[in-house]
């Protein structure tokens, strides 16, 4: 893992190295807590309040309480940017259900960890060539918090391994999302995304502003290899064309023109 020197927690800025939680933690005794995930670019934090309103929604749904209120939290996190003077990194927000002396319910007040990570940029091959994902039927329960619990993704590593997949597409009768990024279809022009039963991605939301021609509608699972194109978004990949789930191809198995139109209008921003 590439990460800064220095990392936050419980209001002091601390060596990696420094960082210690008790296994009393409910993060560990029960798998409590959620977290949140976004870049530094060229000095900048883009969209750094849509990224803490998901997160602030999530501790609210989770029942977690935060002793920093929005603007504490913001001078935080440039605190600590400029601490470790990295320009294009990323932030991994981490918030636990504290401390427990009964190892079971809460009894003292929420760790807060602030991680200051390298970023790398995906290899430009996948925003070529486009990457692959595997399907599993499931539903997240909760899917509007950013939960840290990825137990249907972790136990599907072989798998992911076989088809050289990056991510798990999750569906019932509807296509859902990805473990880690939100999903968009093409069918003859026109672009479609989930409408339920989703994390609501940030890079997902400056796509739709981009493009209003965007219909925010249920995606029946049966049609999946219907669709001419496919791609996602998240933080991390930004708009990254799919052009397989499970070993079959979506459309011709290519990047299409709608896909590269998207990605190519996100990038001219700047992002």
């Amino acid at each position: 893992m590439n990460r800064s020197d220095y990392c936050y927690f419980n209001g002091d800025l601390v060596p990696f190295g420094d960082l210690h939680l008790h296994v009393s933690d409910l993060l560990f005794q029960r798998g409590y807590g959620v977290f949140d995930y976004f870049r530094s670019r060229n000095g900048s934090i883009p969209w750094l309040e849509d990224y803490m309103e998901r997160l602030f929604t999530s501790l609210e749904l989770s029942g977690i309480e935060l002793e920093l209120d929005r603007e504490q939290f913001a001078a935080v996190i440039h605190s600590l940017q400029q601490r470790n003077g990295m320009e294009n990194g990323a932030f991994k927000v981490i918030v636990t259900g504290g401390y427990s002396d009964t190892l079971e319910s809460m009894t003292g007040p929420a760790n807060l960890v602030i991680l200051n990570l390298a970023w790398e940029k995906p290899p430009e091959e996948s925003f070529k060539k486009g990457v692959s994902l595997i399907s599993e039927r499931f539903l997240r329960p909760n899917p509007e918090v950013k939960t840290l619990y990825y137990f249907n993704t972790l136990r599907l590593q072989k798998k992911l391994r076989e088809y050289n997949a990056v991510d798990v597409m999750y569906y019932t009768e509807r296509i859902s999302e990805a473990s880690r990024a939100n999903l968009f279809f093409v069918k003859d022009g026109r672009v479609s995304t989930p409408a339920s039963h989703i994390l609501k991605g940030i890079t997902r939301k400056q796509v739709l502003s981009l493009f209003g021609e965007i219909h925010v509608e249920d995606v029946m699972a049966g049609h999946l290899y219907d669709f001419d194109e496919m791609f996602l978004t998240a933080t991390s990949r930004d708009v990254t064309p799919v052009v397989s789930v499970e070993g079959k191809k979506i459309g011709n198995g290519t990047p299409g023109p709608v896909t590269r139109e998207i990605r190519d209008a996100f990038r001219a921003k700047g992002w």
